[in-house]
């Protein structure tokens, strides 16, 4: 059974055979060596080794058509590997799954399949495929200055080198979150929304955000809030741009998730779709949201006019999961006329990384009530990740664990290692709370640290449930 419901397979991975030839001195191949690599993480990372599947098929290279089997794993498959090199670019049969995979993802509207790139060779801009040239790939491959580019793990992974094993473990974790978030996605009740619902405008995007447009479709849609554009819109430049006026008219707030790339510019819309969209929606009065990722190195953008859009008062440059928070707040936003003063706590929200869209709504309700706070790092090493977590305990006042789609398992372990840091602190916590979000039902836990309270909130987040916990937080500090 899939880790992800309503797949036959979570991952197929697409390779070219030569990549796969096993090399004077190895065991193995190349790509059966990762292959092993990442069954192993995934299986440390999703709990047991039978709790994904993924398909790799050792004669894929020497079919001469796409067969029914192959056609069936495509078209049930959550995420495509791709191990890029000059093989696979050589391969008509490699172009052919990734082709077949793509056009499944945009007949079936399957929001949130995906595509990894394992670069296992360097290749030139302009050999690259289209559909991969704004996607960032694992770069398997080193070049020291006046030496050919050398793949990583040839003829096998050298354990006197950490490179390839931390290549590996970065995508087994990337994947394991992909899935994780996948698997709740399609768990998660599906909200029926009508032409009453909240309504927000979300701009269609360049092809390496759609993934990201669909995570935050589904955020928003989940929350109660229709999303709009409902389908594509026409190529056409004048058919598009009616279309886009007539659906910003019924919204309120104009949403946009921007990369480095200006995308398409027909001979007619010299300004290209981007830039359209955010001025019709400027032009229309619109309350307007924009998001960048922080990592954007806005001055190596050549193209002025999408170096001056990126730049706007506008854009955001924060993380995607706190981006849906702050959309989110801009529809169900309501001064609290009840709060008087700030809440004098500085929180440390933990959770795992399946329940940060839970914990960022909780934060948003804490910024609300003048409470400080802060989250577990998104990424890093396992020792980086140790120490974030160990400081936060140590440096805050106030400690909630969010338990939404987390495992029981972790919420326990958690639990054990705060109260051994803990323990440690000159002073003790002003309050500490398990927060207990959807979905339900829940596993008890079976274990309580001392004054821990219970926030029930799930049926979903219930501002007076968290509200009374922090009303009880003490003021001042505790000796």
């Amino acid at each position: 059974m899939a880790f992800v419901p309503n797949y036959e397979h979570d991952i197929f991975l697409s390779y070219a055979h030569v990549d796969d030839i096993v090399e004077a001195g190895a065991e193995h191949g190349w790509v059966t060596t990762l292959v092993k690599g990442l069954k192993t993480k995934l299986a440390q990372k999703l709990g047991r080794s039978d709790a994904y599947k993924l398909w790799v098929d050792h004669e894929l290279s020497r079919h001469v058509r796409i067969t029914p089997q192959i056609m069936g794993a495509l078209k049930k498959t959550a995420i495509l590997i791709v191990i890029l090199s000059p093989g696979y670019i050589a391969s008509d049969w490699c172009q052919r799954e990734k082709d077949t995979f793509l056009i499944f993802i945009k007949e079936m509207a399957r929001s949130g399949s995906r595509v990894f790139i394992v670069e296992r060779d360097k290749i030139k801009d302009e050999e690259r495929p289209s559909e991969f040239k704004e996607l960032t790939g694992y770069c398997f491959w080193v070049q020291e200055e006046g030496k050919p580019p050398k793949t990583l793990g040839t003829p096998k992974p050298n354990p006197d080198d950490p490179r390839y094993y931390e290549l590996v473990n970065d995508l087994s974790y990337d994947l394991a979150e992909e899935l994780q978030k996948l698997k709740s996605a399609a768990k998660s009740p599906k909200t029926k929304l009508s032409e009453a619902s909240p309504t927000m405008f979300l701009a269609e995007v360049t092809d390496d955000l759609d993934s990201q447009r669909d995570s935050v479709k589904r955020y928003l849609n989940q929350a109660g809030i229709r999303v709009l554009p409902e389908a594509c819109y026409p190529f056409d430049p004048r058919a598009f741009k009616q279309a886009l006026e007539r659906d910003l008219a019924k919204c309120k707030s104009f949403v946009q998730l921007l990369s480095g790339t200006p995308g398409k510019k027909p001979p007619d819309l010299p300004q290209g779709y981007v830039n359209l969209q955010f001025e019709c929606a400027k032009e229309a009065g619109k309350i307007i949201l924009q998001w960048r990722s922080q990592d954007l190195d806005i001055a190596s953008i050549t193209n002025t006019d999408h170096r001056a859009l990126l730049q706007l008062d506008s854009v955001v440059a924060t993380g995607i999961e706190e981006f849906k928070s702050m959309v989110k707040e801009n529809v169900f936003y309501r001064p609290p006329s009840s709060v008087k003063k700030p809440i004098e706590a500085f929180v440390f929200v933990d959770m795992e990384s399946i329940d940060r869209s839970l914990a960022n709504d909780v934060c948003t309700m804490l910024d609300r009530y003048g409470a400080g706070y802060v989250l577990p790092r998104e990424r890093g090493s396992p020792k980086e990740m140790r120490n974030d977590f160990e400081k936060n305990l140590l440096y805050c006042d106030t400690l909630i664990v969010i338990y939404g789609n987390s495992t029981v398992d972790w919420v326990r372990e958690n639990l054990r290692q705060s109260h051994k840091i803990l323990a440690m602190r000159e002073r003790p916590l002003k309050a500490l709370a398990l927060f207990e979000g959807p979905p339900e039902p829940k596993e008890n836990p079976g274990l309580k640290l001392p004054d821990m309270r219970i926030i029930n909130c799930k049926k979903g987040l219930s501002e007076p449930e968290l509200k009374s916990f922090l009303d009880n937080i003490p003021k001042g500090d505790i000796k």
